[in-house]
């Protein structure tokens, strides 16, 4: 059986901004121990950050995808 965490920076998951449809990587925070999503696409604006775990952070990024995809409607 495999951990969690060994697939976590694994781009096949299939997390993608919900601006522009980027691959977004989760990462960690060294700096206050949290994890944070951002878009690495220059002129894309998509950040979440402040999350408690990894899958939290990914939850947060689809939940925002969704809301941003029903918006226009």
């Amino acid at each position: 059986m495999t951990s969690s965490d060994e697939h976590a920076g694994d781009m096949r998951w299939g997390w993608t901004c919900p601006r522009c449809n980027a691959d977004v990587p989760v990462h960690r925070d060294g700096g206050s121990e949290t994890f944070l999503w951002a878009c690495p696409t220059d002129d894309c604006p998509s950040v979440g950050f402040g999350f408690k775990s990894r899958r939290r952070a990914r939850i947060a990024l689809r939940e925002y995808r969704e809301a941003y995809r029903n918006i226009y409607r």
